[in-house]
């Protein structure tokens, strides 16, 4: 019998290699492959400027490649954002969805955006100018929190405007339309994305389960990948 494909969607910054620890011990009950998504790994930047629906299309090209079915979508942070609007909008992509702390609520607060913006726009030079010269180590600690995120410093050119294009889209209306049965996973300690939105997630997609995991970081996939894959592998029996 053959196994089931196991798609996997990195987080931001993810790649097939970050990935490698859990696909070598998934490999085993399934046929897993992750998907480097544009920007990272093996798959350049695209020539403009990429939102959600963008990487989505790219990874609904990469899926209908496949010949082997059922398909059970995976995706962590930046990747569970992608897998939602896919799954959100082709229900007949995907039999199954696994979303392993999704960044799927972004701030829509004015404070952060026109931060965000602003140093989108001027770069980091900003902390340079006077009134912010002696607090620049504040200023960008500030900055980190608004964000909530330090990708955003290890981005330039093209991927710096993509980033910021993604943590604005908020998919808090899409991911009710996400019909298939879901497996929601987060640690009690991510620091990046709280997991007061895992019980809001768990609340809005009609056919999910929400697993918590004690002590469980961002990174489940590098820190807990056993527990991880034994998650995973309890929802799709």
């Amino acid at each position: 019998m053959p196994k089931q494909k196991l798609i996997i969607l990195p987080g931001w910054g993810g790649t097939d290699e970050t990935w490698k620890d859990f696909t070598s011990i998934a490999s085993k009950d399934f046929d897993v492959q992750v998907i480097n998504l544009p920007c990272f790994g093996d798959e350049p930047c695209p020539d403009t400027v990429w939102g959600v629906e963008e990487y989505a299309e790219f990874v609904k090209r990469q899926i209908n490649k496949l010949t082997s079915k059922p398909i059970t979508l995976m995706g962590h942070s930046f990747g569970g954002q992608v897998a939602s609007y896919l799954v959100a909008n082709n229900p007949e992509l995907a039999d199954r969805l696994v979303l392993s702390g999704p960044a799927v609520f972004r701030p829509k607060k004015k404070l952060r955006r026109i931060i965000i913006g602003a140093v989108a726009k001027t770069g980091k030079w900003i902390f340079r100018l006077p009134m912010l010269e002696k607090a620049d180590v504040e200023v960008e600690k500030i900055f980190r929190r608004v964000t909530r995120s330090q990708d955003y410093a290890d981005t330039s050119g093209i991927k710096r405007d993509i980033f910021t294009k993604v943590i604005r889209e908020d998919l808090s209306e899409a991911v009710n339309k996400i019909k298939i049965p879901t497996l929601i996973i987060w640690g009690t300690k991510d620091t990046y994305v709280p997991i007061k939105n895992a019980y809001k997630l768990d609340k809005l997609i009609p056919n999910s389960k929400l697993e918590i995991i004690k002590g469980g970081k961002h990174g489940l996939h590098i820190q807990q990948p056993d527990i991880l894959l034994s998650k995973i592998k309890n929802f799709l029996v």
